[in-house]
């Protein structure tokens, strides 16, 4: 019909990360946002965080806002928006990934009398997702490896979970360990396998004297600031410390590396299509 109305296409791009309430964190959300708007010009992007902790905790000190996964895609919805990419920001497909994967096929089978509530939507892939994603990622690390990796180790530090994923960071524990062999290159979690204990085990067999800290997490947040670098007595640091290594800190989380955040956009341009 010659009045009929023609759909146009609305893009958007919702970024969705765990989340900080650590200012010096938000450095590494914005370097994320900043990329991924040069590779996408012109579309809408927006945040929200799947961790409503973080949530709250950011209302109750900052006075700041931030949607859930849900709420974002309900208000991109109101405002017009029919092409969705949710592009997730976790490191490995664990609980919060896949709450976000169940929240993303609700709603691409969702019927309004409009019609479905998006014409696209579709959820990127999440940073250790195929293989490729762990071979890329142990190549993005090699910058932080010390140039005296004989006498000193690199320690990553990832969160770790007790989801059915937990296995992502044995794998990538492994393929260091392979990659960089014999340049002392490990991982360990906060809250999974590997845990620091088995890294104690590998640093006294290997012979190092020091210690180079890093985050394998998305911001330099509160695990970084606390758990890996804290001068409390469970920090990471501390236990080194109190077992004789000399201890560095490499305070950057992984979304200021360029290596990683080129493999979040690749992802993201997949999902787009």
């Amino acid at each position: 019909m010659a009045n009929a109305k023609v759909k146009s296409d609305k893009p958007a791009i919702l970024l969705v990360a765990f989340g900080t309430s650590v200012p010096e964190g938000r450095a590494a959300l914005d370097h994320i946002e900043a990329e991924v708007k040069a590779a996408f010009p012109g579309v809408e992007v927006r945040w929200s965080y799947t961790s409503s902790m973080i949530r709250k905790k950011i209302a109750r000190e900052q006075q700041l806002l931030i949607d859930s996964p849900l709420t974002a895609l309900a208000k991109l919805r109101d405002d017009g928006y029919n092409q969705v990419v949710v592009h997730s920001l976790h490191v490995f497909p664990g609980r919060e990934y896949c709450d976000l994967e169940e929240i993303v096929k609700s709603l691409q089978t969702m019927q309004t009398s409009d019609g479905p509530v998006f014409d696209k939507l579709v959820l990127s892939d999440s940073l250790l997702h195929e293989f490729n994603d762990y071979r890329r990622a142990c190549d993005a690390i090699a910058g932080l490896i010390p140039e005296n990796s004989d006498e000193e180790a690199l320690l990553l530090m990832g969160h770790g979970t007790d989801h059915r994923a937990l296995s992502a960071f044995g794998c990538l524990n492994d393929l260091l360990r392979h990659q960089y062999r014999g340049q002392n290159v490990m991982l360990a979690t906060v809250e999974g396998y590997p845990e620091l204990q088995h890294a104690l085990g590998d640093l006294a067999a290997s012979g190092v004297k020091k210690v180079k800290l890093a985050p394998f997490l998305v911001v330099a947040g509160g695990h970084a600031q606390k758990d890996m670098a804290g001068d409390e007595p469970h920090s990471w640091k501390s236990q080194l410390e109190a077992k004789g290594y000399e201890v560095s800190a490499h305070m950057q989380g992984l979304g200021e590396n360029d290596a990683i955040v080129g493999m979040m956009v690749d992802h993201l341009k997949k999902a787009w299509g």
